[in-house]
Parts: C-alpha cells; structure tokens; sequence
C-alpha cells in the first residue's frame, strides 16, 4: 500500500485508537495493530508521533473539502473563512471523543505540536484556499486562522448541538484579526506613502 491510502488507513485507525485513548498514551504499536499493518510498515509512513497529528488533519481537511458548499451570501473572506472553519468542525462531529482525546493528550505534549508545525500551517493554508481567502501574506494568515481553529478546540468540546460557543470563539478571533489587519495596513499606507 503506498501514498495517500495508506495516510488515510493509517489516519483512520488513529482516529479509532484515539477513541479510546489519550494521546499520550497512544503509542504506534496501537496505531498500526488498528490499521492491520505490522509496525515497520507503519513506521515508514509515520516514523514519528507528531507525523500523525499531520495525517489526521488531512484527514479532516479532505472530509471539510467533500463537505463544505460555497454560501452565496458570504461575500467577505471573513465570512467564507468563518463558514469553511465551521464546516471543518461539522465534519469533526463523529470523531468528536477522538479529538477531546487528542486534545487533552497534547496539552501535555507541546513538542509534539511544534514538530507538527508544518503540518497544522498546511492544513490552515488549504483551508484558507478553500474560503478563498488566502491573499496578502499567506504563513500570517495561517498562522491566525490555525490559532483561531485551536482556540476554538475547547469551546467545540463543550459546545451543544447549536455549536454557539464555537462561533462565538471563532467570531471573536477573526475580528481581532481584522482589527489588526485594518490598524496595521493604515500604519503600512502612512510610513509608505
């Protein structure tokens, strides 16, 4: 098995281990007994456990790509990007206990996020693209639009059906965001020009 199906049987199993257990005491022994692999053929597709953080958010990127519909009425890259953030946790719903396991577990891991560094920009980068809101300096505006996805983590584990605290979260980071832009490209215009 090579390429992009093994990142997604692997990705899979991961989510299915993470039901069960925390990430920190997830090992991938438990991922590729999951996945049906033997361990050295896990291992060469995810040498490390941070690599995993990476599979899995493919993994949610490529379920938000299948889901997400363009809303007509989201004329701002805010409200796209506001949507495509949305939509990226509607499709997180039935891992739900999978990602507070993950979460939880990486609190007390913060090497294992650094070392995903990559990973988690890429995925925010896509889902950016997505929004079509990824002009200007595209490593910022991940940089942002991940913080505001991981901020927004605690309140969707505890968030109803409705998911208000999510969008509360959500709305409230992106308009810091673009308080921020607004200040900062009047201070650009005024040294500038």
């Amino acid at each position: 098995m090579a390429g992009a199906d093994a990142e997604n049987k692997i990705a899979e199993a991961a989510f299915r281990v993470l039901a069960k257990k925390r990430w920190d005491a997830l090992t991938l022994a438990d991922v590729a007994k999951a996945a049906k692999l033997s361990l050295p053929a896990l291992l060469r597709e995810v040498p490390a456990k941070p690599r995993l953080i990476g599979l899995l958010l493919q993994r949610s990127v490529a379920d938000t790509l299948k889901r997400y519909k363009p809303d007509r009425s989201s004329h701002t890259p805010r409200e796209r990007a506001f949507d495509v953030a949305m939509c990226w946790f509607e499709a997180l719903g039935p891992r739900k206990t999978a990602v507070r396991n993950l979460h939880g577990g990486l609190v007390r891991d913060p090497l294992a996020l650094i070392a995903a560094r990559q990973d988690i920009l890429s995925a925010a980068a896509t889902l950016l693209a997505l929004a079509e809101a990824d002009t200007g300096p595209s490593g910022l505006k991940a940089i942002g639009f991940a913080l505001a996805l991981a901020r927004a983590i605690p309140a969707w584990l505890a968030d109803g059906k409705d998911l208000s605290k999510t969008m509360a979260s959500l709305d409230g980071d992106f308009g810091r965001a673009e308080d921020l832009s607004k200040r900062f490209g009047k201070k650009s215009k005024r040294a500038g020009g």
